[in-house]
C-alpha cells in the first residue's frame, strides 16, 4: 500500500513537471495592438501567450506611453508584432531592449508594403488579415515545427470565419457602391474603398492625421457637405474624441444624417470578425436610412 502510495505520488510530480514545461515553452508573443493579438490568438492556441499592449476602445492610442512592465515582456518575447507605419513609434524602444535569441518581429505596415506617411489604420483594409495570420503562422511553425500542423489547421479555420467579413463588404458593395459619405478621420477609408463608397473631406483627414488644425475653407467644406446633404453618412472615430468632432456629429445630428462610430482597438470579450461585422451592420443600417437621426 505504502509503495502505491508512493508510485502516484511521484506520477502526480511527473505530470505536474510536464505542465511546467509545457508552460514554460509556449511562444511569447507581443502585439502592439490588440487587432493583432486577438488573430495571433486564434492562429496559436493553447501554444502561445499573447500581450496586446493598446488593448481597449476607450484609450486614445495616439497619448500611449511607454510603462516599465512592457519593456519587462519584450525582453521575455519571441515575436513582437506591431502596426508600423508610424501609428506606434514607441516600438521603436521595444526593438532596442535585449530579448530572445530567436526573436521574430512583424511589421504589418511592411508586410503590407504601405509606406510612412500612408494611412496607418491597416486592419481595415481587408487584404491585411489574412496576410498577416499567413506570415504569423509560418513564424510560429518555424519556432514550433512539432505543431505546425496545428498552426495550418487554426490558419484555415480563421481564414474560413474571416470570409464572413469579405462577402459583408460584397453585399454593402452591391448596394451601396458610388454612395457619398464623409469621416473625420481617416480611420475607415480603406473599408470605406472596398465597399466603393465615395468618400469626402480628405484633405480635413489629412490634416487631422498629420496633427495640424484643419484650415478654414477644409471646416466649411466638411460643414457644406453635411448641410447641403451631398453625403448620407458621417463616420468618426469613437475613441479619439475633440471640439471638431463634437461639432461635426452635432451639425450631422442636426441635419439627420446617420453617424457611425468606429474604434481603432477591439472591445473586451470580442473577436476581431465579430468586432467588424458589428461595426459593418451599423454602416449597413445607416447607408439605407438616410434620414435617421443619431442618438
Amino acid at each position: 500500500m505504502r509503495l502505491i502510495k508512493i508510485i502516484l505520488l511521484f506520477l502526480t510530480a511527473f505530470v505536474i513537471s510536464l505542465h511546467g514545461i509545457t508552460a514554460q515553452a509556449a511562444i511569447h508573443i507581443i502585439a502592439a495592438e490588440n487587432v493583432y493579438g486577438d488573430i495571433a490568438q486564434q492562429i496559436g492556441g493553447r501554444y502561445v501567450s499573447i500581450s496586446s499592449v493598446l488593448n481597449s476602445p476607450s484609450q486614445d492610442p495616439h497619448l500611449f506611453s511607454m510603462k516599465p512592465s512592457i519593456a519587462k515582456q519584450a525582453a521575455e518575447a519571441d515575436i513582437i508584432i506591431y502596426n508600423g507605419a508610424d501609428y506606434d513609434p514607441w516600438v521603436k524602444s521595444l526593438l532596442a531592449i535585449q530579448g530572445q535569441k530567436r526573436r521574430s518581429v512583424i511589421n504589418v505596415a511592411q508586410l503590407m508594403g504601405i509606406r510612412s506617411g500612408s494611412n496607418p489604420h491597416l486592419w481595415y483594409l481587408p487584404e491585411t488579415m489574412p496576410r498577416f495570420a499567413e506570415q504569423l503562422t509560418s513564424q510560429l511553425q518555424q519556432l514550433d515545427p512539432a505543431h505546425q500542423d496545428y498552426f495550418g489547421s487554426r490558419l484555415k479555420q480563421f481564414k474560413q470565419n474571416y470570409q464572413i467579413i469579405l462577402d459583408k463588404i460584397a453585399t454593402l458593395k452591391n448596394r451601396f457602391q458610388h454612395t457619398p459619405v464623409i469621416a473625420t478621420e481617416s480611420i475607415f477609408n480603406y473599408m470605406a474603398d472596398s465597399i466603393g463608397l465615395v468618400m469626402h473631406g480628405k484633405a480635413f483627414q489629412i490634416s487631422i492625421m498629420n496633427d495640424v488644425p484643419p484650415s478654414i475653407s477644409q471646416i466649411k467644406q466638411f460643414e457644406s457637405d453635411l448641410r447641403q446633404h451631398t453625403v448620407r453618412v458621417l463616420i468618426y472615430n469613437k475613441q479619439v474624441m475633440n471640439p471638431m468632432t463634437n461639432r461635426m456629429i452635432a451639425i450631422a445630428s442636426e441635419e439627420k444624417i446617420p453617424v457611425v462610430g468606429v474604434s481603432e482597438m477591439i472591445p473586451p470579450d470580442t473577436t476581431f470578425v465579430e468586432w467588424m461585422i458589428n461595426q459593418l451592420n451599423e454602416l449597413e443600417k445607416a447607408l439605407a436610412n438616410k434620414h435617421e437621426p443619431h442618438s
